[in-house]
């Protein structure tokens, strides 16, 4: 089979969230069982081509929006650790100018690039003679190619055969510009529709996580599925990050985290203690992280005098980072790195003891797999993704690997924290706990042969026309 990857980020060329650890990663699993696997992609301000090794083909084409003709130039990388290449969509004023990957507050912007992106996708595919069976669309900004594909199909003989999916990684941001959703339009249209973990695929279709979509799912129910995202176990792993102090793995973990915590300790200016049990937040500071109720269950513990440190690694609000900020000079156990730095949340995974998710919601999390893998125990509350992959070993002994609650409030945060620190200081079944948790397999080979399935179950293959 063929497939086409049509994505708003791909790292480690362009990332704001998790949707680019996808793309980064999935087509590169998807390849390794034998596909044939292609990415497409804008090409950003803050991406440099000569950094990134890209080459500039001679593909060149106009797209017409709105009586506007936009002149296209088309890039050519190799995702790295693989063979799938990475198209790069270029145009100075819509994407050349951009220094973010998503222009906040200039939402017509981000429409008309996406918009034409989209547009640009299918004259793409024809320049390099390549005819998918399935083009994989991720979130809003490239539901539209999903719904162009389902009009033009009925009389486009080169993608008569040609399939859809659309994956929905966070349903609240839907491209809701004047009287179109973008990504409803996306929904109504794909052949298949998936979700980033089987739990948040029945969620999305109730009042409480449908975000208001929840009537159009419960419509296109036959077609949901959801399949739990992976982690690429060669960059996450604590045999061979070169971020972190000391390498370690299930053996040798208890004096890795040891001197790992030590270091962490001294650059963020905390107590050096290694009987202190140290929690961990790594993720955007933002509503659906938990914040509102993470904050408040820190101080109380603080207050508490229970001997527990925390940092924690974020951006996003702005009145968040201000009040994180702020516990710097407050608190004496209680540290924040505000930005995004890969190799200080590297650090935070395998410094920490637990590792703190307290969301609103989480359509899948990867937070929690990575902290699985440096053996730091996840503290969750039990939505989406959290609830696939965390059972709490207070309710299950025998297979528990990490701790969770389900009423959102800062008071359970706080009480399920604190059960887990009483944990801590119970050597015996914390190694059991932390080794359970770091023999898991959350790579992506699981979710990739899933994913091959529903490519295979959607159509026999099209015909075949060229290659990459």
């Amino acid at each position: 089979m063929k497939i086409v990857f049509c994505s708003a980020e791909v790292a480690p060329f362009s990332q704001a969230g998790g949707l680019g650890d996808v793309i980064g990663s999935l087509p590169r699993a998807i390849a390794e069982l034998g596909e044939g696997c292609a990415i497409l992609t804008p090409l950003y301000g803050l991406i440099d081509p000569a950094g990134r090794k890209l080459e500039k083909t001679d593909i060149a084409f106009d797209v017409h929006f709105l009586g506007k003709s936009y002149p296209i130039v088309i890039w050519k990388g190799v995702l790295p650790r693989s063979e799938v290449p990475v198209y790069f969509v270029d145009n100075h004023e819509l994407f050349g100018s951009r220094k973010q990957v998503y222009p906040y507050g200039q939402p017509e912007w981000e429409l008309e690039g996406f918009l034409i992106f989209s547009q640009a996708t299918f004259e793409l595919l024809r320049r390099i003679n390549y005819r998918p069976d399935v083009i994989h669309t991720h979130d809003w900004h490239t539901a539209s190619v999903a719904t162009t594909l389902s009009d033009i199909r009925p009389y486009d003989q080169y993608f008569s055969r040609t399939q859809s999916v659309l994956t929905i990684h966070n349903l609240h941001y839907q491209g809701v510009y004047g009287d179109t959703n973008w990504l409803k339009e996306g929904i109504l249209k794909a052949d298949a529709i998936t979700t980033v973990s089987p739990t948040y695929a029945q969620e999305i279709q109730s009042p409480e996580f449908g975000a208001g979509m929840d009537p159009v799912i419960r419509q296109c129910s036959q077609k949901v599925s959801g399949i739990l995202n992976g982690i690429d176990t060669n960059l996450y792993n604590p045999e061979t990050d070169a971020f972190i102090t000391r390498h370690y793995n299930q053996d040798t973990y208890a004096e890795g985290k040891r001197v790992c915590k030590e270091a962490l300790q001294q650059e963020m200016g905390l107590p050096v203690d290694p009987d202190a049990p140290l929690i961990g937040f790594v993720g955007r500071l933002a509503d659906q992280k938990g914040l509102d109720i993470l904050l408040p269950a820190m101080k109380a513990i603080e207050k508490e005098k229970h001997n527990v440190q925390w940092v924690l690694l974020g951006t996003g609000d702005p009145k968040m980072e201000e009040a994180l900020k702020a516990l710097n000079n407050t608190t004496k156990n209680i540290r924040t790195y505000i930005g995004f730095n890969t190799a200080m949340a590297q650090k935070i995974y395998a410094a920490s003891d637990m590792f703190a998710m307290p969301s609103a919601f989480e359509p899948c999390g990867l937070g929690q797999m990575i902290a699985l893998r440096y053996g730091s125990v996840p503290v969750v509350r039990g939505v989406g993704g959290l609830v696939d992959t965390i059972t709490d070993v207070r309710l299950q002994p025998h297979r528990g690997n990490g701790f969770k609650f389900n009423e959102y409030t800062a008071e359970k945060m706080k009480e399920t924290a604190l059960a887990a620190v009483e944990a801590y200081h119970n050597k015996a079944l914390w190694d059991v706990l932390v080794r359970r948790g770091m023999a898991e397999d959350h790579s992506w080979h699981s979710s990739a042969d899933a994913y091959r399935k529903l490519y295979t179950r959607l159509g026999s293959p099209a015909i075949p026309s060229g290659s990459v």
